[in-house]
């Protein structure tokens, strides 16, 4: 007979969505339909409004400190009335690992086991600068039964800084059943899909998309996304568009049939963690370029995608031309891509790895 394991999950549930947000939504139907031996309990940290809607210093610190009370409240009654076996806490970093903090110690004080899992791509450069932030996650890794990342260097600069933290790598899933079927009937488009914003490479990629498009004419560059619209004036104000195509935010469903039309995939983020978004590109047996940030280095090792620096247009220009112009090795990478992913971060392969740290923490 299987253990029952009651789950309290602490983490952004959409909307507004989002990489931690989405995986929630990914994890919750999985557990709903598949995983009747886990009762899941939430406590929803996402904010109410996000950075491409205007999030100012004032939100981030007077509004989420306000939630940060009500969740705080929430989890007492939880722990109070529900008694989970185990909370798995995920984190973002920056201002909420001060939240982070107060969860782990009052999880501690009642003995409860606790999951801290990282879901960022900054570990590297805070710790050598030996930041705030850095020391604050430092605390809040210690007080934490077990730290869960994303990615494999985190996880180097973690065990070379804190050899004595428990910590387990598990990669991000994806559920390939809820995809759409592969368009074999490719448009000549790049799509890019993500939050419209600078941190997330769109200048440097529009101004490489300006010098690719004197030469591809044929093709198109997709723009997939939310984006204030003063920062969409700013864009095609100093970028000449020609060749673009904005999409504005769509629906998830819409999103993929996009991407799924499309020939190859881009995202030239300054910072990731581990985003899903190349997952389903992957998926779709995209061809992909991206930075090297976050786990992307680990999701297109092996000849998976092509990566590139960020806040470099120069490599964006030398990516894009090797793949248009060589439609053999779009193919290749692609299927090599899509090989990894099947192998590596479906639900039903991650997900087990998941329950498996949360029997063993729970006995």
């Amino acid at each position: 007979m299987k253990r029952r394991i009651k789950l309290c999950l602490i983490a952004p549930v959409p909307p507004p969505y989002g990489g931690i947000a989405n995986w929630v939504q990914l994890i919750t139907n999985h557990i709903t339909k598949k995983q009747n031996e886990i009762d899941l309990l939430i406590i929803n940290i996402a904010p109410k409004i996000r950075s491409t809607e205007g999030r100012t210093l004032w939100n981030r610190v007077v509004d989420s400190g306000f939630a940060m009370i009500k969740q705080y409240k929430e989890l007492k009654r939880i722990i109070k009335y529900d008694r989970p076996d185990v909370i798995h806490l995920t984190t973002s970093g920056q201002l909420a690992v001060i939240r982070d903090i107060l969860f782990l110690v009052f999880a501690r004080w009642k003995s409860i086991p606790t999951i801290y899992h990282i879901r960022f791509g900054r570990m590297q450069e805070i710790a050598v600068k030996n930041t705030i932030e850095w020391r604050l996650i430092s605390r809040a890794m210690k007080l934490a039964s077990e730290v869960m990342v994303i990615d494999n260097a985190t996880y180097r600069v973690i065990q070379k800084r804190m050899p004595k933290v428990k910590m387990v790598y598990v990669p991000n899933p994806i559920d390939i059943s809820n995809m759409p079927q592969q368009d074999i009937s490719r448009s000549k488009t790049i799509v890019f899909l993500g939050w419209v914003i600078k941190t997330k490479g769109i200048e440097e990629l529009l101004s490489a998309w300006e010098e690719i498009y004197k030469v591809y004419d044929e093709w198109k560059l997709c723009i997939i996304g939310p984006c204030s619209n003063e920062y969409l004036n700013y864009l095609q104000n100093k970028f000449s568009f020609d060749g673009v195509i904005y999409e504005g935010e769509k629906s998830h469903e819409d999103a993929m049939h996009l991407v799924n039309s499309s020939e190859i995939f881009i995202l030239p983020s300054y910072t990731e963690g581990f985003p899903n978004v190349i997952l389903e590109a992957m998926a779709l047996s995209k061809p992909v370029i991206a930075t090297r940030v976050g786990a992307i280095p680990d999701m297109l090792a092996d000849d998976c995608g092509l990566l590139i620096n960020p806040q470099d247009s120069e490599d964006i220009i030398e990516a894009l031309k090797s793949l248009l112009a060589n439609k053999d090795a779009r193919i290749q990478i692609a299927s090599n891509a899509n090989k990894k992913l099947q192998k590596n971060y479906t639900i039903e392969t991650v997900f087990q790895k998941y329950k498996d740290e949360w029997v063993n923490l729970s006995k």
